[in-house]
């Protein structure tokens, strides 16, 4: 199955450490979040991690559609506060193999 990775971002001022509307939004979501996955036919793989210095958070989903990774970001309401980033993973062994599709190397 695909696997994508969720990158959120945040500014420090809607920081859940920092901001009570999004700390309640996050203590309740995050309660919710396998549920929500599980109906819209996502897995969890890794996460979600908080990069907490940095204000950014990932995680690991697989799921046939990438339509429900971004209905995941919007039901869940993580897109409320965090810049989403929905990115396909690739493992490198496949990426390696996609090398002989590609023309020669340019340098």
């Amino acid at each position: 199955m695909p696997q994508y990775v969720v990158k959120l971002t945040h500014t420090p001022d809607q920081c859940p450490m920092s901001n009570s509307k999004t700390r309640e939004q996050l203590i309740k979501g995050e309660q919710e979040m396998p549920n929500l996955a599980a109906k819209l036919g996502l897995q969890i793989v890794a996460g979600p991690l908080a990069l907490v210095t940095e204000h950014e958070s990932i995680t690991i989903v697989e799921s046939d559609k990438v339509e429900a990774v971004h209905e995941f970001v919007i039901q869940s309401g993580l897109v409320q506060w965090n810049c989403a980033r929905i990115s396909p993973a690739v493992p490198l062994q496949q990426v390696m193999k996609d090398w002989e599709k590609m023309p020669p190397p340019l340098y």
